[in-house]
């Protein structure tokens, strides 16, 4: 499935209109004022901004970007530091609404500092949390990295990915034009690592464009929806099981009925040379590589219950000291006794005690 919480591409952006060259500033040390008498804010950096902002109880009416430093990193970054969540509520209290969630693996920008509390943007979710759930400053800057998402998107109609680097090495499968893949290490010759599906393989880097992202939080809305979807996912892959299952059931009675008139014999599991009714069930399942209980008493407890309307080809018809299988239309192939040897009867020739499908 797709990833557990929205991830997107970072924006860098500039702080109020101005552009910063990394490793430049212009240093003024006291306010200035213009021609027309107005007051002109000092320039020291960005920091020196922030600084001042803060000091002048107006961070509410500045917007904070992700804005380059000099070490290419993001003075007002934050990255998450908690278990699988930490709630991102609506005011900074624990007993506020929650507006959405911050994730282990979250990045979020800083928009203000309060007495324990932190106000962020991750992703469209926007609200306060504890400050301890967060690494920020000094320390996020340096483990930045950790939190990056790195793939390659290619920028070839198709391109081959290999088992190793060079177009020597074996073609394990081809992937389109514009598919991002996730890249699993560094880089080996102009060749990255990559995972498509579950083939780890390498690509040529003259035909992909890395790109890095962080993975962000999630809205209580876009959890709503996201688990919504999933569940509509899970019932679709039950219904294709399901639907499955069918044609496999009837591959079991089909090579069962190939045994049919070969000898009963007590306590045997041949199918040849002669079973019982439960050696009859489990030499048979075991064909198909599935392990059943040696009595029809333990088969009772196999697979899981259904009832007798919803049997289908392969289902165990179990009775009081006897199983049979399933064929449809109210039928069963078993190991009947030893004057009928393996043949078929109707499934209703005696009370049904279980019925359970194993597949």
């Amino acid at each position: 499935m797709a990833d557990t919480h929205m991830r997107q591409k970072m924006i860098i952006s500039v702080l109020a209109g101005m552009i910063l060259i990394p490793g430049s500033a212009t240093v003024v040390s006291a306010a200035e004022e213009s021609e027309e008498g107005q007051t002109l804010m000092p320039v020291a950096g960005i920091e020196a901004v922030l600084e001042e902002c803060y000091e002048k109880e107006v961070k509410d009416n500045i917007n904070l970007y992700l804005v380059p430093t000099d070490e290419g990193e993001y003075l007002n970054m934050a990255f998450s530091d908690t278990g699988d969540f930490t709630y991102i509520r609506s005011a900074p209290d624990e007993d506020s609404a929650w507006v959405g969630k911050l994730y282990s693996d979250s990045a979020a920008v800083v928009l203000e500092y309060l007495d324990g509390w932190t106000r962020i943007k991750s992703g469209a979710a926007e609200g306060y949390v504890p400050s301890d759930t967060l690494i920020t400053g000094e320390e996020a800057r340096a483990c930045a990295e950790d939190y990056q998402n790195r793939t390659v998107r290619v920028t070839a109609y198709a391109l081959n990915v290999r088992d190793g680097q060079g177009t020597d090495a074996q073609i394990l499968t081809t992937i389109g034009m514009d598919e991002e893949y996730t890249v699993t290490g560094e880089p080996v010759d102009g060749w990255y690592p990559v995972r498509v599906g579950t083939i780890d393989g390498w690509v040529s880097g003259s035909y992909v464009e890395p790109e890095t992202s962080y993975s962000y939080g999630e809205t209580k809305e876009e959890e709503e929806a996201r688990l919504a979807a999933d569940q509509s996912s899970e019932t679709a892959e039950v219904q294709e099981t399901a639907a499955q299952t069918v044609p496999l059931g009837q591959a079991v009675i089909d090579y069962a009925c190939q045994f049919i008139g070969n000898p009963y014999v007590w306590g045997g599991t041949s199918l040849t040379e002669g079973a019982d009714c439960s050696g009859f069930v489990q030499s048979v399942y075991a064909h198909f590589g599935v392990s059943l209980p040696r009595t029809s008493y333990e088969m009772r407890s196999a697979g899981y219950e259904v009832s007798y309307a919803e049997a289908r080809p392969g289902d165990l018809i179990l009775y009081e000291g006897h199983v049979g299988l399933y064929m449809g239309d109210g039928n069963i192939v078993n190991a009947m006794n030893e004057e009928d040897g393996i043949g078929v009867c109707s499934a209703a020739y005696t009370d049904i005690v279980a019925v359970r499908r194993v597949i």
